[in-house]
């Protein structure tokens, strides 16, 4: 983890939905999958507080060194960030949080992100994609104008690899991702779906919904929870979640613990 000073090279919107920030670095960045940054830009304190974000992709290349986050705005920090420009300074920490375990061989991998949740699954494809690994892309939005643009979608063009799921049946699947993975696995043997790992991020209600059939199926999920931070590093314990430990019910920190955990230990 380190507090660096950046510089934006660029910060656009793409659709209605969408913005796309791209910024300069000292030093390069190593990152999991699944980890984020606490990023900061507006002038005085208000708001007080830095906004957390998926680290979306980080590059180095002829000693320059850049990080990108994909965001929407939700609400006064956001829409600050999103009127600054290139050349503009911003604060970020980085990296934060525990990412994703894309550990264990012979693994069917599917990758499931709701609303902006694509941002932190999508560099966990980039990862697979170098290494070979299996997996396959479910993505969620109430319309189709809610859905990532394509360019950026990780093996999209793959036949099979990408599910394209909307609410009210303008792209792809008719239904919720959650309905998309329940017919997806229709058909599958138990040996099967043991091999299958599901990483998600997205609402709260589709996490919970994936988990329970997940559970269901005998198939290992790890959720990427989207808890209000505070601090970013643990010391506030402003994110806490409910979490199972034996018998009993403990607190983990969202932001240290997390943001990732076993689905099936998240108490929804």
């Amino acid at each position: 983890m380190g507090f660096r000073h950046g510089t934006i090279v660029r910060n656009e919107g793409h659709g209605t939905i969408f913005y796309r920030m791209e910024v300069a670095l000292p030093e390069p960045v190593q990152f999991v999958p699944g980890q984020f940054a606490m990023l900061s830009g507006w002038p005085g304190n208000d708001p007080l507080l830095p906004r957390p974000f998926a680290i979306y992709r980080a590059a180095s290349a002829g000693g320059r060194h850049s990080v990108e986050f994909v965001y929407k705005v939700v609400g006064r920090g956001t829409a600050l960030l999103s009127g600054l420009h290139g050349g503009d300074p911003v604060s970020v920490t980085l990296p934060l949080g525990r990412g994703f375990d894309l550990s264990g061989e012979g693994r069917t991998w599917w990758l499931v992100g709701g609303g902006v949740g694509f941002s932190t699954v999508f560099p966990a494809a980039d990862s697979l994609g170098h290494r070979k690994g299996g997996f396959e892309l479910f993505l969620g939005g109430r319309t189709r104008d809610q859905l990532p643009p394509k360019d950026w979608t990780p093996g999209g063009h793959t036949a099979g690899r990408l599910h394209l799921c909307t609410d009210d049946g303008t792209a792809g699947f008719h239904g919720t991702v959650v309905d998309a993975i329940r017919e997806r696995m229709k058909g599958m043997g138990v040996s099967d779906l043991a091999r299958v790992t599901i990483l998600a991020c997205g609402p709260r209600p589709m996490l919970k919904g994936l988990a329970e059939l997940a559970a269901g199926a005998g198939v290992a999920m790890q959720a990427s929870l989207e808890n209000h931070m505070a601090c970013g590093f643990g010391v506030c314990w402003g994110c806490v979640a409910a979490i199972r430990d034996g018998e009993a019910t403990a607190y983990r920190r969202v932001c240290k613990e997390g943001p990732v955990f076993n689905a099936m230990e998240v108490v929804w």
